[in-house]
């Protein structure tokens, strides 16, 4: 295959997609995706990050042994 056919066939592609970008179904799936997005973004939780030598920390994802208030299992029996 030649540069100039894979040139033509990528531009092909990329306007097919553009094109599937631009349909009514695909703008109110963005709406929805923000909206979604949004509501994760107000649930999460800012005091969940600590810094420990300069590197941001979650107490979410870190490891404990033992229960605390931020565990997942938290209450779990």
């Amino acid at each position: 295959m030649s540069g100039d056919e894979y040139n033509r066939r990528v531009h092909a592609r990329m306007q097919e997609e553009l094109q599937e970008f631009d349909t009514p179904q695909a703008r109110y799936q963005a709406v929805l995706d923000r909206h979604w997005q949004a509501q994760r973004d107000l649930e999460f939780e800012d005091d969940d990050m600590y810094q420990v030598g300069g590197f941001v920390e979650f107490h979410s994802t870190t490891p404990s042994y033992t229960k605390g208030r931020r565990d997942p299992d938290w209450r779990v029996r």
